[in-house]
């Protein structure tokens, strides 16, 4: 009886000192989190929030002016009452209550991440105390009941270009611009969406700091379980204990013999028969008001909008819409070697999916004689801008205006001199071709208009090669 006791004692000693191994060694890994963590996280959700407020509030204001002069455009005629936009604008202040819950991956390990940290206790922990954490978890509350709304916002606004097409369809002849309105009407709703959808794209390519943070957490097995059982996506899939495995996995589901019973209880004894006529039916009538709305009067333009080139760099932020690039051209080879070499930076701007501006600098390095005399020297400097624009696939039509130092110097003083930059005019083709994901490459020819008045004289045809990253 003793020795029994005694075993007991011992297994509740290892036990005890497991259990509290385990706590320690979770607090370890919590108090590994990087400094600032949430502090970043209140920030890019604040910095995101705000952006998304201000872009709505921006498309809804241009859908109601455009709606307004629709409405004027249709004056005497019999217009539906409109119901204006600014009751909506006045409810941008705050999450429309009841709004449907919008699942965003990303969005929603994060704010499942802040509550399982609510619920730890972490002493001595700088990077996790509660004013940080209520803040963080304040802001990303305000960004998920913001994008609620917008998708209640798009969801109202979808409602209103239907009324809209279907209004104007009822007349034979419509007043000028009313058709260019309504397209630009719906350009608008579509961007405003495609808007949406690059908010939650930010959201779901998180940074370094978050990555790390969720590596840390995922070796913390409280942190994994909490995740599975509170997430949104687990409230949207709630799968019962043991899935999978053996009848447990289809109990309580329909029998294919039991679906078939509703159905001819729902539309009669004909079944799936009776079901198909209705969808075919339903199919006619579908297409025949396609083909009502599609048609203002004599001639008009198809609500898909089959003519519409989305430009999908104009959702995007100034920042995202900017390109970096780098190229190298080497001039004046004696025996196989080039004795100069211009190295050049740019930034572009995308203007649209097919062109964009930008502005550069280059530096000319000497590279001396020969492969037996190879000295570097600064043998000048350039300024550039630039335009591009597609023509085909992967073939852009290219050109810019430069100014080049094209002296050798010692000093950054030397290049005052204004009379010593040389101008060049640049025309050519260009052929971009992917490296990688992130890293992109382009061959340049170009020709220079202004090479006979340079001094010495230039090279009429140059030949670039370069690389761009966004």
């Amino acid at each position: 009886m003793k020795i029994g006791w005694a075993l007991f004692c011992l297994f509740l000693g290892w036990a005890h000192n497991s259990f509290a191994q385990s706590l320690d060694s979770n607090t370890q890994r919590l108090q590994q989190l990087p400094v600032g963590y949430l502090n970043r996280v209140s920030s890019q959700a604040q910095s995101i929030d705000q952006s998304l407020q201000k872009k709505t509030d921006q498309y809804m204001n241009k859908l109601s002016k455009l709606e307004a002069k629709l409405w004027r455009k249709l004056k005497g005629k019999d217009t539906a009452v409109s119901m204006p936009y600014q009751q909506w604008g006045a409810q941008m202040q705050q999450p429309i209550a009841g709004a449907p819950a919008t699942y965003v991956p990303g969005l929603d390990t994060l704010s499942t991440t802040l509550k399982f940290l609510q619920t730890q206790q972490i002493p001595g922990s700088t990077s996790l105390n509660s004013s940080a954490l209520s803040s963080a978890t304040a802001q990303v509350q305000q960004l998920q009941g913001d994008l609620n709304q917008g998708n209640l916002i798009q969801q109202y606004v979808a409602q209103r270009k239907q009324m809209l097409a279907q209004w104007i369809s009822q007349y034979t002849h419509l007043p000028p611009g009313v058709t260019t309105l309504f397209s630009q009407y719906k350009e608008t709703s579509y961007y405003y969406q495609q808007q949406l959808e690059q908010y939650k794209a930010m959201l779901n390519d998180p940074e370094k700091m978050e990555r790390e943070a969720v590596t840390i957490l995922n070796t913390v097995p409280a942190y994994t379980a909490f995740m599975a059982k509170y997430s949104m996506l687990a409230s949207l899939f709630q799968l019962p204990a043991g899935y999978g495995s053996g009848s447990a996995s289809t109990q309580g589901l329909q029998t294919q013999s039991q679906i078939q019973q509703l159905l001819q209880s729902q539309v009669g004894g004909g079944g799936g028969a009776q079901v198909q006529q209705q969808l075919q039916a339903a199919q006619s009538q579908v297409t025949s008001m396609q083909n009502a709305v599609s048609k203002f009067g004599s001639g008009g333009q198809d609500l898909t909008m089959p003519n519409f080139q989305p430009n999908t760099q104009k959702t995007k932020t100034f920042w995202h819409r900017l390109q970096y690039g780098a190229n190298i051209q080497f001039q004046k080879t004696s025996l196989n070697f080039p004795t100069t070499g211009d190295l050049g930076l740019s930034v572009a701007y995308k203007l649209n999916d097919k062109g964009s501006i930008g502005v550069g600098a280059s530096y000319n390095i000497g590279l001396g004689t020969g492969w037996n005399d190879i000295q570097f020297s600064n043998q000048g400097v350039g300024l550039r801008s630039f335009m591009d624009w597609k023509i085909k696939k992967t073939y852009y039509v290219t050109g810019g205006y430069e100014l080049n130092y094209m002296s050798a110097f010692s000093e950054i003083s030397q290049l005052q001199n204004r009379s010593a930059w040389q101008p060049s005019l640049l025309v050519g083709l260009e052929k971009k071709y992917k490296i990688s994901s992130k890293l992109q490459g382009n061959l340049q020819i170009l020709f220079d208009a202004l090479y006979k008045q340079e001094i010495p004289q230039g090279q009429m045809i140059k030949f670039r090669v370069g690389y761009a990253w966004p």
